[in-house]
C-alpha cells in the first residue's frame, strides 16, 4: 500500500473511532486500553470514547512514559492527553478525550473509578508537574470536577505511579459524559504549563446509601408500625 493510501485508510479509521456511541457502564469493553504502540485515536480507542479535541495518543511505548504501567504488564497502553496550557493561544494544545456511559438511573449515585499519573518532561515541554486532571460533566449533578494533584517525582525518569480516584456524581440524565481536560476556563491555579497526563483502568459502579440513612430508614418503619 503506498503512502497516500495508507494515510487515506488511517483517516477513514479515525473517522469510523471517533464515532463511537455511547456504552452501558455495567460493561467493561471501555475500561482498559489493552495493548497498542499505536499513537492518535486511530489505535485502538474503546467503546463509548470519542476525541473532542486535539489528538488524544494510546500506547505504551517510550514516548508514553512512565514505563512502569498501570497493570506492571509487558505492552499495557493507556489513554494519553496534554491537559490545558494556560501559556497556549487559543488553548489549541488543550486535548480532551470524552467517555459517554449509559444505563443510569436518574436520582441514584454513582462512581466512576479510574487510575491516572502525570509525566514531566521538560525537554518535550510537558512541565506542568503537580497538577489535577480535570472532567467536564454532563448529565449528572456536578458539572465538573479535578482529581487529586498528581506528580512527577523527576523529570523523565518515568518511574511515576498511577494513582486511583473516585468521581462521585448522582445522575440527572440516563446518560452521562466525561470530558477529560475538557474544563480549560475551570483549570486548577496550580498547574500553568502543559501538562502530560495519562488514564486508564477504568470502571462504574453505584455507591450504596450510607448506613445512617438506611438505618433511618428502618427506624421511620419501626415507629410507623408502633402508632398503628
Amino acid at each position: 500500500m503506498n503512502k497516500l493510501a495508507t494515510v487515506a485508510a488511517l483517516s477513514c479509521t479515525a473517522t469510523i473511532v471517533s464515532a463511537q456511541s455511547t456504552v452501558d457502564y455495567t460493561t467493561t469493553g471501555w475500561s482498559e486500553f489493552g495493548t497498542s504502540s499505536t499513537t492518535g485515536v486511530a489505535g485502538n480507542f474503546l467503546p463509548g470514547w470519542t476525541t473532542i479535541n486535539a489528538t488524544p495518543d494510546v500506547g505504551y511505548d517510550l514516548f508514553f512514559v512512565p514505563t512502569t504501567t498501570l497493570s506492571g504488564a509487558a505492552d499495557d497502553a493507556g489513554l494519553w492527553l496534554n491537559q490545558f496550557d494556560l501559556a497556549s493561544p487559543n488553548a489549541i494544545s488543550n486535548e480532551v478525550a470524552r467517555l459517554s456511559l449509559s444505563g443510569f438511573t436518574i436520582g441514584e449515585t454513582y462512581s466512576l473509578d479510574f487510575y491516572s499519573t502525570l509525566y514531566w518532561s521538560t525537554p518535550s515541554g510537558w512541565i506542568g508537574n503537580d497538577d489535577a486532571l480535570d472532567v467536564a460533566i454532563v448529565g449528572a449533578s456536578i458539572s465538573d470536577w479535578d482529581s487529586t494533584i498528581l506528580s512527577d517525582p523527576g523529570d523523565i525518569d518515568g518511574l511515576n505511579t498511577w494513582e486511583s480516584q473516585s468521581l462521585v456524581f448522582t445522575a440527572t440524565s440516563s446518560i452521562v459524559t466525561f470530558d477529560f481536560g475538557g474544563n480549560a476556563s475551570y483549570h486548577s491555579d496550580i498547574g500553568t504549563n502543559a501538562t502530560r497526563i495519562g488514564i486508564d483502568g477504568f470502571s462504574a459502579r453505584a455507591v450504596p446509601a450510607p448506613a445512617s440513612v438506611v438505618l433511618m430508614g428502618m427506624g421511620g418503619l419501626l415507629v410507623g408500625r408502633r402508632r398503628r
